[in-house]
């Protein structure tokens, strides 16, 4: 029984020693007084109403949030100025030049005076700087024999018809002599072309003139050489850069501009065009020839054609227009007749 009244008494002493002791069921809710944190616990004592910041400073976020809570930046909701773009500028695009005027028309390579022979459509600039060779007149490139006055045809050598007529290819062109190269695909043929130079009124001048008078139209070098033949009725011009051979035929010989071994530049005058031929007659024009080193075949005739072309066009500062085959009413013109001998 003394044993049983001690344990009641310490029990009585511990229940004085609580504020507060909740039953269940008791209906009391009421905290108790804020607990004390002793000195040197770690961290802030915990705010006990709400905040709308827990670090004090609603203006500043921390840069690493407590673990597990996500923070979004503020946003300013002030409007922001932003420039217009500049306009983009279109480029500056150069203007297509001006087409060349076209100063003269041709036939193709390789079309020659129906019946005159056999020509090559060749379309190469053997020579692609070359200056041309009449320094000033306007030139006629065309067949010698078989237009007017030519010899085949009839009809005179100053029809104006001869001063209107398209460029025309003769390299080719079927001859009464042996006269051969690996450029054409027969033999006996004209190895050069023939140039008619000025007008009908200028021929018409020439042929009333005197021999040694006839210096209307000049010819010119097509380049940097050496005069390095002269005979009775040619001469011809070693190519100082290109090693070619220029020959020049039916220059007025009695008024020769160089002689035999003389150093000449592109576009230097050599002389007057005339009809010189040792005696045999022949028209009012320049021959002209070109002689080429070519691979397998060695220094041969090439067709000055296409070369002469560009050269004209490069004097002229215009353009040569192709244009169709010949329409000129010239097909049943024989070719060369009986005895007839056609030899440059």
């Amino acid at each position: 029984m003394r044993r049983s009244l001690g344990l009641i008494a310490i029990a009585c002493l511990a229940l004085t020693a609580c504020d507060v002791i909740r039953m269940p069921g008791d209906g009391r809710s009421s905290p108790g007084p804020e607990p004390v944190i002793p000195e040197g616990a770690p961290g802030p004592q915990p705010p006990m109403t709400p905040v709308s910041s827990p670090y004090g400073d609603d203006d500043v976020i921390p840069d690493t949030a407590p673990q597990g809570e996500v923070t979004e930046p503020t946003l300013d909701t002030d409007p922001v100025d932003t420039p217009e773009p500049e306009p983009e500028t279109p480029p500056v695009v150069d203007p297509e030049p001006e087409p060349l005027p076209i100063k003269f028309q041709y036939y193709a390579p390789g079309n020659l005076t129906p019946g005159s022979g056999v020509g090559k459509p060749d379309d190469t600039v053997y020579v692609p700087n070359m200056v041309f060779p009449i320094r000033e007149a306007p030139t006629f490139p065309q067949s010698q024999v078989w237009r007017f006055g030519g010899g085949i045809g009839g009809g005179d050598q100053c029809d104006a018809r001869n001063y209107e007529a398209p460029w025309q290819d003769n390299f080719c062109e079927q001859r009464s002599r042996t006269r051969n190269t690996p450029m054409c695909p027969t033999n006996k043929v004209h190895q050069g072309q023939d140039i008619r130079v000025g007008t009908a009124a200028g021929c018409n001048q020439l042929r009333s003139l005197p021999r040694a008078e006839r210096t209307l139209f000049e010819a010119a070098a097509v380049e940097d050489g050496v005069i390095q033949y002269v005979g009775s009725y040619s001469i011809q011009l070693r190519g100082a850069s290109s090693g070619n051979i220029y020959s020049y035929l039916h220059l007025n010989m009695a008024a020769l501009k160089v002689g035999l071994g003389d150093t000449v530049t592109a576009g230097q005058s050599l002389g007057y065009v005339s009809n010189d031929f040792g005696g045999t007659p022949t028209t009012f024009h320049l021959h002209f020839e070109i002689k080429a080193p070519l691979e397998g075949e060695g220094i041969t005739h090439v067709p000055p054609y296409m070369s002469l072309v560009k050269a004209y066009e490069r004097r002229e500062g215009g353009r040569g227009e192709e244009i169709e085959d010949d329409v000129v009413a010239v097909a049943s013109l024989p070719t060369i007749p009986d005895g007839f001998e056609i030899i440059e």
